[in-house]
């Protein structure tokens, strides 16, 4: 049997407090690793610093300095990456004399440099002034010893010439000494203000406190042994944003896939490996516990006048249910940094307020009226077009990125993309003809929503927005006005009658679009007829001079709404009376005794 050696021995003896001496008592390294990789998510990101240890094997307590300001405690976790064992890691705080930060440290001393140079021009302004009161009793004796020389016929002419000369010439002195004193006072002090705007633009506060990690380790190899220590810091972020670039009017598209990267964790990302994330990190890796439901007849709920909606109740509760979900990570994440982990069985009070949540909705569920649709499993204050979506985008470059707060732009990827264009022209909206285009994500990752920047031939044409495209899926993206087309709308007729208890209203409109160009141009022309959920309201199409679109995507949806749509062709430099027009015609039959009017706060 291999024996242990002397010293671990008594510490077994000695019991806990000989443990703890041992572990004590082994030697401390210090060090601060370096960041290696980053994965930003919204909000947060996960760090990843290599540590290496010291040569030799053996027990030995690393210390990693430096950790930042917005580090999440209980996120702290150390792994071998080669050549050590970890027994254990912990956090720590110590006060220190000043802020930990390198470059917070720079621009203090660069403050106090300023500072220093500006107690020293006051300290000058000061010596001025009391020249100034010398010069002005010295003015008074020569004065009163002129007079009394004058008096007795005893006044020396040069020797009094020499004295105002030396008074004039010290006074002009100091009135130069002044304005330079100004001037640099005034320098000084603006160069004062930028330093401390540039200071509270690294960081809001100060931070003079040092925060540690500390590890346990058995070091295994000689030389070259190495550990992986990981956390997430809070205050850092990132959105997508796109340039669609197209040769002309026509073929496949560039799209330019960015990413806005801003950070204010309290440390540096230096020549890191970033990966960008849509993801949430789960700070809680036990599932909060179901708990029984049951239910019991109560007495009718109230008027039908007051009865409540499914879709607005369960949305507030949905929303609620986020906050808790949030509220219980954090709890976890507060209860592991501080027990060590020891005895943690999970969310405690959160757990009981996501099971009342959920007894609450099924409650709902059960009992309500005025139902009309149930919000899907993610709230309504998620970003639209992203629920359920979730993605992770590794940037191919090493990139570093300081804590400040200005935004970082990063080229994810560019991708060329077949498009289909075709102008679109909605008279009833405005009288400017756009391009746009019908692109496919024909790549190999998901485009989420952001907004975009288009160009045509290199020139810039405008802004827009996409919202989040599957892969294979298709998009639209504007190109901005063709200025040779415009479009208008125009009400030919209304014409009234009552049949019966009811009025029938017909209205004919005019759509026309006007080509100045030399060429034909195919264009998609929109308009829309009223729709309505009340059944006292009949709304039909009655005629159209031009058939509608029958494009199958066009039926499927925007038809059953009300959109009215034309794919018609615009003949070379026709305007005015030879324009192109498409005229339809919609009756409106309800009421004779009452009116239309629009949807409170809707379409």
């Amino acid at each position: 049997m291999k024996l242990l050696p002397v010293a671990l021995c008594a510490a077994l003896f000695a019991g806990p407090v000989g443990l703890h001496a041992a572990a004590q008592a082994a030697p401390a390294h210090e060090t601060r690793g370096h960041i290696d990789e980053v994965t930003v998510y919204r909000g947060q990101a996960l760090i990843t610093r290599l540590v290496e240890a010291p040569d030799g094997p053996g027990l030995i307590e690393i210390i990693v300095t430096d950790l930042p300001v917005h580090i999440v405690p209980g996120s702290l976790f150390a792994e071998s990456a080669g050549g050590v064992e970890v027994r254990s890691v912990r956090f720590r705080e110590r006060p220190v004399l000043q802020d930990v930060r390198e470059e917070v440290r720079r621009l203090d001393g660069a403050i106090r440099d300023v500072e220093d140079a500006l107690a020293r021009v006051r300290h000058e302004s000061q010596g001025l002034g009391e020249r100034k009161v010398y010069l002005g009793k010295l003015e008074e004796f020569t004065a009163r010893t002129a007079t009394n020389e004058l008096s007795q016929g005893v006044l020396d002419p040069e020797a009094l010439k020499d004295l105002t000369a030396f008074i004039f010439e010290q006074r002009q002195s100091i009135a130069d000494e002044e304005i330079r004193l100004q001037i640099e006072s005034r320098d000084l002090e603006e160069q004062l203000a930028l330093l401390r705007r540039e200071r509270e633009q690294v960081t809001g506060s100060s931070s003079q406190t040092a925060r540690e990690a500390v590890i346990s380790a058995n070091v295994l190899a000689e030389r070259g042994a190495m550990l992986r220590l990981r956390y997430i810091v809070s205050n850092a972020t990132w959105s997508p944003s796109y340039a669609v670039r197209a040769a002309g009017i026509g073929g496949s598209v560039e799209v330019d896939y960015h990413a806005s990267v801003q950070q204010l964790s309290g440390e540096p990302w230096n020549d890191v490996r970033m990966t960008l994330s849509t993801a949430t990190p789960a700070l809680a890796a036990t599932a909060p516990v179901l708990m029984p439901l049951s239910v019991v007849l109560a007495q009718a709920g109230p008027a039908d006048g007051d009865e409540l909606r499914f879709d607005d109740a369960a949305a507030e509760i949905y929303s609620r249910r986020e906050k808790a979900e949030r509220d219980r990570n954090l709890q976890v994440a507060q209860s592991a940094g501080s027990a060590g982990g020891a005895g943690f069985g999970g969310g405690g009070d959160q757990d009981k307020s996501l099971n009342e949540l959920a007894r609450d909705l099924q409650v709902l569920e059960l009992a309500a009226s005025g139902w009309l649709k149930q919000p899907g499993a993610n709230s309504a204050s998620r970003s639209e077009g992203e629920e359920g979506v979730s993605v992770t985008y590794e940037i191919a470059q090493r990139t570093s990125i300081p804590s400040r707060s200005d935004l970082h732009l990063i080229q994810i990827a560019s991708l060329s993309m077949p498009a289909a264009f075709h102008k679109i022209a909605t008279p009833v909206l405005t009288s400017a003809v756009f391009d746009e285009a019908v692109i496919v994500n024909r790549g190999d990752m998901v485009l989420l929503e952001g907004p975009v920047a288009s160009y045509v031939g290199g020139r810039f044409v405008g802004h827009g927005g996409i919202p989040t495209v599957a892969i294979g899926e298709a998009f639209h993206v504007g190109f901005g006005i063709d200025s040779s087309l415009r479009a208008a709308r125009e009400l030919l007729s209304r014409e009234e009658n009552i049949q019966g208890g009811n009025r029938i209203v017909d209205l004919t409109y005019r759509l026309s679009v006007s080509n100045f160009g030399a060429e034909a141009m195919p264009l998609r022309l929109i308009d829309r007829m009223p729709g309505t959920t009340d059944s006292g309201i009949k709304v039909s199409l009655v005629s159209t001079s031009v058939p509608l679109s029958e494009d199958a995507e066009y039926l499927k949806d925007d038809r059953k709404t009300g959109i009215l749509r034309w794919e018609i062709s615009v003949p070379a430099e026709t305007n005015g009376a030879d324009d192109t027009a498409v005229e339809y015609t919609i009756r409106l039959e309800y009421d004779k005794q009452m009116s239309i009017t629009e949807v409170p706060g809707g379409m």
